[in-house]
């Protein structure tokens, strides 16, 4: 059985997964759903220095402290950022990198570089300290009512470092030589040009029609069926 570790985006925690986790577990696999510093339960260690390079690190020292192998590492959103670095810190013990309507960047890029228009959106959502970044509106990710009444109800602050910061040397050489699957929304634009940038670096593209950024997320039995199918 694989044991996944799904790591969340901007603004959530491990309590996004709640819908997909037990569907994986049911079908026997261990999945382990980190809270990012900074976020969630864990909003009381934010400050301006934690940033893709703290959540990168932390996440490959689960790996470590849980003894994983061959983990199947599934990032949504910012969450593709933080798993490449994962990716390079820990290669030994990563078998799959799963891109879930995510960044997928190379050394030197941040979130911000890749969607420049974020930076303008962040600038206008400010946080209750000046280096915080405010929830966005869900409704504007594709959440339909009831979608984002609970994504909205649960949504922390984070500092804005965690889009600033461009990811670390190694991640090119990591994913070298393992699987990676890139899964985007092809109904709407939002990762559409990263995903097209994922097929020309040789990972497997998967468009999926009628979800959308966040429904991955409150309507979980699509993620779930193309995580089974990597199994």
């Amino acid at each position: 059985m694989a044991t996944f570790v799904l790591v969340h985006g901007s603004w959530g925690g491990g309590w996004v997964w709640d819908r997909l986790r037990p569907l994986l577990e049911s079908a026997g696999h261990t999945v382990l759903t980190p809270t990012l510093t900074g976020l969630a339960e864990r909003q009381e260690l934010s400050s301006p220095d934690v940033g893709l390079g703290v959540h990168a690190r932390e996440v490959a020292e689960l790996l470590e402290s849980e003894g994983v192998e061959d983990a199947i590492l599934v990032g949504h959103s910012y969450g593709g950022m933080v798993i490449t670095g994962v990716a390079a810190l820990v290669p030994d013990r990563v078998g799959q990198v799963v891109y879930a309507d995510a960044f997928a960047p190379v050394t030197g890029e941040s979130a911000f570089t890749m969607l420049p228009w974020l930076e303008k959106a962040f600038a206008e959502s400010p946080g209750p300290a000046e280096w915080e970044v405010a929830a966005l509106d869900p409704g504007l990710l594709g959440a339909d009512d009831e979608a984002a009444a609970w994504l909205a109800s649960r949504m922390t602050p984070m500092p804005r470092l965690t889009h600033e910061e461009p990811l670390g040397p190694g991640s090119e050489e990591a994913l070298a030589g393992k699987a990676v699957t890139y899964i985007y929304c092809a109904d709407q634009a939002l990762f559409t040009d990263i995903a097209a940038s994922a097929e020309k670096r040789g990972f497997r593209v998967v468009a999926l029609r009628d979800i959308t950024h966040v429904g991955l997320l409150t309507s979980p039995h699509v993620l779930e069926r193309e995580l089974l199918n990597l199994v």
